[in-house]
Parts: C-alpha cells; sequence; structure tokens
C-alpha cells in the first residue's frame, strides 16, 4: 500500500511539473531600489510565467528571482553540459539563460518603458539570508517615473540551454556572466 501510494504521488508530481518550453508559474520576482535595497515589488509568475512590474519611480534598481524545481525528467543530460556555463544573456534577445541546480531557464525581459538604454544590465549572482536563497540577474534604471517591466520565464532543458548559450557565447556582442558566488 506504500509503494502504491508513493507512486501515485510521484506521478502526481511529474504531471504537475515544469515541462520544456512552459512557462514557469510560481518563481518568486523581487525587485529592489538601490543603493539601500529596499524591495519594491515582490511577486509570484502567474500561469503564463509572466509578472509586470510597473508604476516604477525613476531611480536604479535590482531584480531578484527564486525560481523552483523542474522535474527530474527535465535534468536528463545535465552530466553532458559544459560545467562552466552558468548563465548566458543576450543583449537582442533581452533572454538570460540560465543553469541551476533546481533546472534551466530563459529569463525574458520585456515591456521595458522609461528605462536607460532600453536593456536591462546583466548580473549573476546568489545572495543567501536565514530564510532563502535568490539569484541577483539583472540591474536596470529608469529615466523618468511610471517606469515598467514584465519578466517572463519559461522551462528549458539542459540541450536548449547549452545550445543558446553556445549560440550566444560565440557572439561576441553578447554577454557571457560567470561571476558566480
Amino acid at each position: 500500500m506504500k509503494k502504491l501510494y508513493l507512486t501515485f504521488v510521484f506521478f502526481v508530481l511529474s504531471f504537475f511539473a515544469l515541462k520544456a518550453g512552459e512557462p514557469v508559474p510560481g518563481a518568486e520576482v523581487t525587485v529592489e531600489q538601490e543603493p539601500n535595497e529596499d524591495p519594491i515589488a515582490y511577486q509570484f509568475t502567474g500561469s503564463s510565467g509572466t509578472v509586470t512590474i510597473d508604476h516604477l519611480d525613476k531611480g536604479t534598481y535590482r531584480i531578484l528571482l527564486k525560481l523552483p524545481d523542474q522535474a527530474p525528467k527535465m535534468l536528463k543530460g545535465v552530466d553532458k553540459i559544459n560545467p562552466k556555463l552558468k548563465s548566458v544573456y543576450n543583449p537582442d534577445k533581452r533572454t538570460y539563460y540560465i543553469k541551476e541546480p533546481k533546472g534551466f531557464f530563459a529569463v525574458k525581459f520585456d515591456g521595458l518603458k522609461k528605462i536607460a538604454g532600453t536593456n536591462i544590465a546583466p548580473i549573476y549572482s546568489k545572495e543567501r539570508n536565514k530564510y532563502k536563497e535568490r539569484i541577483v540577474i539583472g540591474k536596470f534604471t529608469i529615466t523618468e517615473n511610471n517606469g515598467e517591466i514584465t519578466i517572463k520565464i519559461n522551462a528549458i532543458t539542459p540541450k536548449e540551454f547549452e545550445n543558446k548559450a553556445m549560440k550566444t557565447k560565440h557572439d561576441t556582442a553578447k554577454a557571457v556572466i560567470n561571476n558566480i558566488r
């Protein structure tokens, strides 16, 4: 009976787990204003894997994420991926490709309004407090009040991550972020 129950639980969790190319609901997105790192917005991505932060005042902000776990089947092939590749940012597509122990993700910045340079300055570092670990993935500056940013997170496979990362890495106009802490 116990084995049957565990099998049922695993089936249910696998059914609801993230799948390649699908949106990532439930990712925690925090936007903090610098220099004192005051949280301005804290939201979970919805069923579309998207969150929009608007009505931002003039100033500099940073973006932090806490990503959910992917299904074990999504991590097949992780041992074949270059271990030095951690994250790559493609400024043309405004997309971050992230490799984490929890899984592989594409984080796209869209709906950028009143942002200096119309792009995100990529950063990749980890922050840990007594409650959780978060990834700092970017910084941006709002040039005038009522700025806006939309963040969309999708699950990707290890192979997709490697393909996107290698393609981006070989283009010298792209930013490869390796400052893992």
